[in-house]
């Protein structure tokens, strides 16, 4: 009997497991967006992978990056799409609501709860729109009268459920993607079929995320685990083949999630032991925010190297610039009452407007790993410092004297 007993509760927990991961399964809808896209896109495909190898080329030198400190700011707008309810009420949640959701979403980011890495990545409310003007960084619109959107939510672009077109949702209320991230808070994603995606940071008139209302949270996963995704990590199961067989891990930096330290796992397995390796540090993955196990509650080293590479690397490195928030941007610390550097972001040169008595003084350029790139000297009261094929990120440049002068800048 007591060997009976243990079977059964070993199939018992076995199929938790399963249905648990099959379930998580049908919350996320990034992947099947992604894989579809993938597969019918050859221009989103093409596009992808060349976005992918600058983000693995900038991942290395993240570690050792004498800028880790920096603490990256984020604009995010968030756009409720709802059904005609009052504020506070179904799918037109409060602002209070929208408030604490982004204020988890920081905690998790910055590891408050000391379980994981501070990815010293912060998102803020946006304060300033588009036109300059004042703003809550929420913006509200029924999305009643857009066919099927009160049935059955929005449909993910590749998808064949019934609901309402995504980028008729999305024009209801979007801002330039280059100045803010984009957070569409919805009624229902395919009817049910799908709590949140995002997409990969491409770029587009459309990029961000979708949420639907009674996940935009402060204790919910769903948030953290798709702005995730709109920084470039995949599930830390990615690669098994939907449950079916572990992940290679030949090189951990290309395979499975592309990060070394989270040992790679089917999306079922989040039991005390991982059947797939017994390398690594297995809660790592099973708690991590991009697994689809119970109780996530971190992200790694690894993760954090992948998310600020991703940072700043163009679309994403324009955020970094941006006047969005109260915050100071990077335009706005371009400059002294002795010169000033423009345009930012550029494309192919840095012009410098000195005072006369820094001419003849020396100027650096650095990248994200600190290392000197390029050097030179100021000419004139107007030089120019071309980049050349210098690929597109996030730079410092030195100058004045004793070199104590640094501005950041994004080449895109």
């Amino acid at each position: 009997m007591k060997i009976a007993s243990h079977l059964i509760l070993t199939l018992i927990s076995l199929l938790f497991f399963q249905m648990l991961g099959m379930g998580q399964n049908a919350e996320c809808g990034t992947d099947f967006i992604h894989d579809t896209r993938m597969q019918n896109d050859s221009a989103y495909r093409n596009q992808f992978l060349l976005f992918e190898s600058q983000v693995d080329s900038h991942t290395d030198n993240q570690a050792s990056s004498e800028l880790k400190s920096l603490i990256y700011t984020i604009p995010v707008v968030v756009h409720v799409i709802h059904l005609g309810e009052p504020i506070g009420t179904g799918s037109n949640i409060s602002d209070l609501q929208i408030q604490q959701a982004i204020a988890g979403l920081n905690d998790r980011f910055r590891n408050v709860n000391g379980l994981g890495v501070d990815v010293e990545l912060e998102f803020c409310l946006a304060s300033k729109d588009p036109n300059g003007n004042s703003t809550n960084g929420m913006n509200r619109v029924d999305g009643s009268t857009v066919p099927n959107y009160s049935a059955n939510g929005i449909t993910p672009t590749g998808n064949p459920c019934s609901g309402a077109i995504e980028t008729a949702i999305k024009d209801l209320s979007r801002w330039p993607v280059a100045d803010y991230y984009n957070i569409w808070v919805v009624s229902e994603i395919c009817n049910g079929g799908f709590v949140g995606y995002a997409s990969y940071p491409l770029g587009g008139l459309y990029d961000g995320l979708v949420i639907v209302s009674t996940s935009m949270t402060s204790n919910s996963g769903t948030l953290p685990h798709e702005v995730g995704h709109g920084f470039f990590l995949y599930h830390t199961f990615n690669g098994d083949g939907g449950n079916a067989f572990c992940p290679v891990d030949t090189d951990c930096l290309i395979d499975g999630d592309h990060v070394c330290d989270t040992p790679p796992h089917k999306q079922g397995d989040c039991g005390t032991t991982n059947p797939c390796t017994s390398t690594g540090v297995w809660d790592n993955s099973r708690y991590n925010y991009m697994a689809y196990c119970p109780l996530v509650n971190r992200f790694t080293q690894g993760q954090k190297d992948r998310i600020r590479a991703t940072a700043i690397v163009a679309p994403r490195a324009s955020l970094l610039n941006s006047a969005g928030c109260e915050t100071v941007g990077l335009n706005e610390i371009g400059s002294t009452a002795l010169f000033s550097i423009f345009p930012n972001p550029t494309n192919h040169v840095i012009n410098i407007k000195a005072d006369l008595t820094l001419v003849g003084s020396s100027y650096l350029v650095h990248d994200n790993t600190g290392k000197t790139i390029l050097k030179g000297i100021i000419t004139s009261e107007n030089t120019s410092i071309e980049l050349g094929d210098l690929s597109g990120g996030f730079y410092l440049l030195s100058l004045g004297e004793n070199l104590k002068q640094t501005f950041q800048f994004i080449k895109e």
